[in-house]
Parts: structure tokens; sequence; C-alpha cells
């Protein structure tokens, strides 16, 4: 991993779930971790577990990234040259959209959206002038199809899936690779979070297993789902009529009080 991508990492949403897997398995590796995040005391209990197992530097950023200006404030602070950056940070709801809280779902596109494109732009220019590096975009597997009761969580990962589909095909030929990754239902603080109370009719992936499919497709693919059955979902989404798919997935999907 460092032979291909250089010697640091940084990961947004790196407090736990997905973001944490990838700090420890990028330490693993060899890499020194930039860990973004808004937990600060979280983040300095990672940074110490990753220099004692694994030999490594760290670095810790405590910011939150929903605010303007986050991505200045992680440039002005960063120690080393970013080689490879995981855009993991980010957050979903659940619900009818209009009993939704709405500063939450405009917080929503904030964090999953404008800040990836915004430390992408920071970010990338240097990755380019050194012909290598690495950029994985969290998408989702409710990118590939419209989801009701999720509309702008689902939203901002379709965002997310073709922001890095268009931006691999423009840095390609500079050597560095682009991946969005599309994880199902993982085990994670996201359900809790997201006030998600739907019982799925598929096994939960572990963060582990996410970041193994990431990490074995970077540089290989440009988009990939964890998981058979996440694939055959994306897969389903393609090939169903919209008008039917979309009607399938409000009745699957709907809330458990609004049956009531």
């Amino acid at each position: 991993m460092t032979k291909r991508y250089g010697q640091c990492a940084l990961i947004t949403g790196a407090s736990s779930g997905i973001g944490k897997t990838f700090a420890r398995a990028l330490a693993k590796e060899g890499m020194n971790i930039i860990l973004v995040a808004r937990r600060e005391d979280v983040l300095n209990t990672l940074a110490s577990q990753l220099q004692e197992e694994f030999q490594v530097e760290t670095q810790v950023i405590a910011v939150d990234l929903i605010k303007s200006g986050a991505s200045k404030v992680i440039m002005d602070s960063i120690q080393w040259p970013v080689d490879l950056l995981v855009n993991n940070a980010g957050y979903g709801s659940y619900g009818e959209f209009q009993t939704l809280d709405v500063n939450i779902e405009e917080n929503m596109v904030d964090l999953n959206c404008r800040q990836v494109v915004s430390l992408t732009h920071a970010l990338l220019p240097n990755m380019i002038k050194n012909k290598r590096g690495g950029i994985i975009c969290l998408a989702s597997v409710v990118s590939h199809v419209p989801s009701p009761y999720m509309a702008t969580y689902s939203a901002s990962k379709a965002f997310n899936r073709f922001f890095a589909l268009s931006l691999a095909g423009e840095v390609k030929h500079h050597n560095v690779d682009v991946l969005a990754l599309c994880p199902g239902d993982t085990v994670s603080e996201f359900r809790q979070e997201a006030h998600f109370d739907k019982k799925m009719p598929i096994p939960q992936r572990t963060s582990e297993d996410v970041v193994n499919t990431a990490l074995s497709s970077l540089g290989k693919k440009y988009s990939v789902t964890d998981g058979i059955f996440n694939k055959l979902m994306g897969v389903f989404g393609k090939l169903y009529p919209e008008k039917r798919l979309v009607r399938f997935n409000a009745k699957t999907w709907r809330p458990r009080k609004a049956r009531a």
C-alpha cells in the first residue's frame, strides 16, 4: 500500500465504524494516519492505540466538518502531505421527509457532499503533482436505487458515487486512483443515529468486510459494492422498472409508525 500510494492517509469520520476500521487497516499497512472527526478524546485514544500497535505516526484534527471552512482548518493543520484520502464522514436520516428536521437534512448535504468536494479539491493537486495518490468516497448501496424515507441520504450518496466515478475519469492518467465505495447495511452507529427501525432481510456486513472490499478494489475498479446481496440489490435497481421499484421500496422501507 505504501509503495503504491505513499506514506500518509487522511480519514474523515475516523472516530468509529468504517472510518476507524480504515485507520487500523491502513496503519497495519505502515501508513501514517491523520484522524479527522469531532470527538477529540476518542481520536486521541485511537491515535495512541495505532502508534503502540503498528508503530506509525498519527495526527488528530478535531473539527466539525459540517461547518464552512472546515477544509481550510484541516489544510492549515496537517503535518504531512496526504497520499490517500478516505472521505468517510457522513450521516443519514430516516422517516417521512416532511416530518424530518430541515436543519438536519441540510447539514447532511453539507457533510455528505460539500465537504467531500472541498477536501478533495484541496488535497488532489498535490497527488497530481506527485503523480500518485488515492481517494475513496463513501457512497452506499442506496445510491443505486430510489429510497423513499431516506430521500436526502440516498440522494447525497448518489452524488458521492457519481462524483467519484467522474473524478476517476479525470485523474487516472495522473496515476491517481479514485473509488466509489458502496456498502449496504453495516454494523455501526448509523442505525441509531439515523433512527432506522427496519430489520433488513439480508445479513449485516461488518466494517472489516467493507474496508477489505475497498482496499482490494482501489486501483482496480472505479466503483465497488460490498457484499453479494448488496450487489444484487444494485443490479435489481438497474433492471426493474423505475415506477415499480419506487413503489416496492416505499412499501418495504415504510417506517413502522407510518403504518399505524
